[in-house]
């Protein structure tokens, strides 16, 4: 439920933006200790007026005080710890596009996922998982933490192949200390890429739970409705894209929603599709930014695709299960054929009980002589 206070400071000044606005400032002012009304309105991205009036209902209940500023009274601190997870503020800068030199801290994250990702699982392409790099990864999570998308929230991952999971947690060991989010569920259909970030947060103490699910059907009802922020990396595609956003706004609480979505770059067409599909299921796009995201071996992707920070303004009524194409393969089949270099024997990739993937069929070997080594026939 939400907090007392919250709830009546949105009540008060008829905030459309609901808790959530409210939120805002209170994180801008934690973010700077003391700080203009001005400055406060603009990163909450607020007008003048309706951020004063969000002050004075907040100086109303002990929560601010103007002191060269906008700041937190004692009462103030306290209560911002305890309802609304803050603690002390991180200085993180996020560079909006790839760089081979990251700021302190996201260099140590960047570096501690490196050692991390050497045993991650192998890549599912089939699922059309195509993991981030690890730099990528640091920079996604101090964004989320710059957006106020981390810090005292609870997060439901709508797959997880890029580890965001781990760099979220361990953004906050490395540099804080201290858990940043409350909670961060990973919903997964791929059991190796849940085991692979479950042994990770056991050895490294860091709370991440896992949950096997085929975003096919909704969410079980006990993660429905309980998180504030979502985050997913979906299929390429624009069915998979709306499915996956709408399991993610399946889990989050009604008022208080932020969702974090990569999607590759697209002709303005299919642009206008997203946008479309957006707008069709009550997200608002608060931020864009082109490029941020990189990839290794996504070629369908050109290894590079774009972040979106969402705002969810409502929530479906009711979820159903998803029959439909979802991933590549489902809606744009290749059968691509590859010779072995032992017998020479052609296979045809998911042709009959042959094994769907390059990957899949060097590990099964030649189902002729037991090869492992092919090569790509070109048509």
């Amino acid at each position: 439920m939400p907090d007392k206070i919250l709830s009546e400071v949105a009540e008060a000044t008829r905030l459309r933006e609901g808790i959530a606005g409210v939120e805002a400032v209170l994180r801008e002012v934690n973010r700077f200790g003391q700080i203009r009304l001005a400055d406060v309105a603009r990163g909450a991205r607020l007008p003048l007026p309706v951020a004063t009036a969000i002050r004075r209902e907040l100086e109303k209940r002990g929560i601010l005080e103007r002191q060269y500023g906008l700041a937190f009274t004692e009462k103030g601190k306290e209560w911002a710890r305890v309802t609304l997870g803050l603690g002390a503020p991180l200085q993180i800068e996020v560079p909006p596009l790839p760089t081979d030199v990251l700021p302190t801290p996201l260099d140590a994250l960047a570096t501690a996922l490196n050692e991390r990702l050497d045993n991650a699982p192998a890549t599912q392409v089939t699922l059309d998982q195509a993991p981030c790099t690890a730099e990528t990864a640091a920079r996604r999570a101090g964004l989320l933490y710059a957006s106020g998308a981390l810090e005292g929230r609870r997060i439901l991952l709508i797959g997880d192949d890029d580890s965001i999971s781990l760099a979220c947690a361990l953004l906050g060991k490395l540099v804080a200390g201290r858990p940043l989010a409350r909670r961060i569920v990973v919903a997964d259909i791929d059991q190796n890429r849940l085991d692979f970030l479950r042994q990770h947060a056991e050895r490294d103490g860091l709370e991440i739970e896992t949950l096997k699910h085929d975003f096919r059907d909704p969410l079980p009802d006990e993660y429905c409705g309980v998180f504030d922020t979502f985050i997913t990396d979906p299929p390429y595609t624009l069915e998979g894209a709306k499915l996956f956003l709408s399991r993610g706004i399946e889990g989050i609480e009604a008022g208080r929603g932020q969702g974090i979505f990569s999607f590759g770059h697209t002709a303005p067409v299919q642009r206008l599709a997203l946008q479309s599909t957006l707008a069709e299921l009550g997200l608002a796009i608060a931020a864009l930014y082109p490029g941020f995201n990189s990839y290794g071996g996504a070629s369908i992707l050109g290894n590079t695709s774009e972040l979106y920070e969402l705002v969810v303004h409502s929530r479906p009524t009711h979820a159903t299960h998803w029959d439909g194409p979802l991933y590549t393969a489902d809606l744009n089949p290749r059968r691509n054929r590859y010779v072995c270099k032992s017998c020479n024997r052609k296979w045809t990739l998911g042709e009959g009980k042959n094994p769907a993937t390059i990957g899949e069929l060097k590990e099964a070997g030649c189902p002729g002589c037991g090869g492992t080594s092919f090569s790509r026939v070109r048509n």
